[in-house]
């Protein structure tokens, strides 16, 4: 009995601790596992929602920007075309104008030089020194604008330009020069004529014509010169082959022509002074005035049904002088009923 009741404690003291101990660390492993998930889901989805905030952020910004760039762009867009319909203006060229007769222009008296030095100052750029535009230390005499010519415009951008102008102008200038004098010296009869050099100031007058380039800007509301203007040289002069364009139609016979000469005789007698007859041998009221018609000679002359299409030279002089000239005329010129009328001529 005893040696039972001993083995039944021993085999429960063998089945329970075991049973306790395995129990016991699968619980403990179980609540470190739970843990370290939690942690990192929790880790994670704060780490993607800070990465997302980020990148909306950085995807909201660079929308922003690109928007801003945009009205930037558009701004100094409007900008340029409102600087760009100015410095393409009529006025540009009244503005260069203006200020070409006012720079040319140099008055002899140093009060008057002084008011001209202070007007140029509202035609340059701010803070551009006009003191030193030019040295007139040891210039007795003055500067005079004839003929200011507008020439071109080169566009350098939306605001800025250079404008140019052919100009005329006679400088003046008081020279010393010596003379000689014829003077009576003596009483009675040592009265005597003698000649003496004598010193006197006269004006010289010498003539000058120049190409000048005026550089301006504009703000969009008005005009600035940017520096002193440059002398420029151009030559459109070109030495050009250049065959005249044949008439459409046929070659006009000899008869025809025989007819013809006559009729523009009458007709340039009376384009040259414009008289009553004019109108009834021309589709024009008014032709030139003080040109008498001296002779024409036909170049060239084709007819296309019932018009007859002619170049001709014609010489004349002007009224009261002995002057004459010779011009080229193309005429189209209607024929009906054996009448010619001029329908157009250039």
């Amino acid at each position: 009995m005893e040696k039972l009741i001993k083995a039944m404690k021993e085999k429960k003291d063998k089945g329970d601790k075991p049973f306790s101990i395995k129990d016991k660390r699968a619980l403990s492993f179980s609540k470190k596992k739970t843990r370290k998930i939690a942690s990192i889901l929790v880790f994670g989805v704060m780490s993607f929602s800070l990465l997302f905030n980020v990148i909306h952020f950085t995807k909201v910004q660079s929308i922003r920007n690109t928007v801003q760039a945009s009205y930037n762009e558009i701004d100094e867009q409007m900008k340029g075309v409102e600087k760009g319909s100015l410095i393409e203006s009529q006025r540009l060229v009244v503005y260069g104008d203006e200020f070409v007769r006012k720079y040319i222009n140099l008055p002899a008296e140093e009060k008057e030089r002084e008011q001209r030095t202070d007007d140029l100052k509202g035609y340059f750029v701010a803070g551009f020194d006009v003191n030193h535009l030019e040295d007139t230390s040891e210039f007795i005499g003055s500067r005079t604008a004839k003929s200011i010519t507008f020439l071109d415009v080169e566009r350098k951008s939306s605001h800025e330009a250079v404008v140019y102008y052919r100009v005329a102008y006679d400088i003046t200038q008081v020279k010393e020069v010596e003379k000689e004098v014829k003077k009576t010296k003596g009483k009675g009869k040592d009265k005597k004529d003698v000649i003496e050099k004598v010193k006197e100031n006269q004006d010289h007058v010498t003539n000058h014509q120049v190409e000048m380039a005026v550089p301006v800007i504009t703000d969009g509301e008005g005009f600035a010169v940017t520096n002193n203007p440059s002398l420029t040289s151009s030559n459109v002069k070109s030495s050009i082959q250049h065959e005249v364009t044949e008439l459409d139609g046929e070659e006009a016979t000899s008869k025809e022509i025989g007819a013809i000469n006559p009729f523009l005789a009458d007709f340039f007698t009376s384009f040259g002074i414009s008289d009553e007859k004019l109108a009834f041998m021309g589709d024009l009221n008014k032709g030139l005035t003080n040109k008498v018609y001296e002779e024409h000679k036909i170049s060239e002359a084709v007819k296309s049904n019932d018009i007859y299409t002619v170049r001709v030279n014609v010489t004349f002089r002007e009224q009261e002088t002995a002057l004459s000239n010779r011009y080229f005329y193309e005429l189209t010129i209607h024929e009906e009923n054996g009448r010619l009328f001029v329908q157009s001529i250039h």
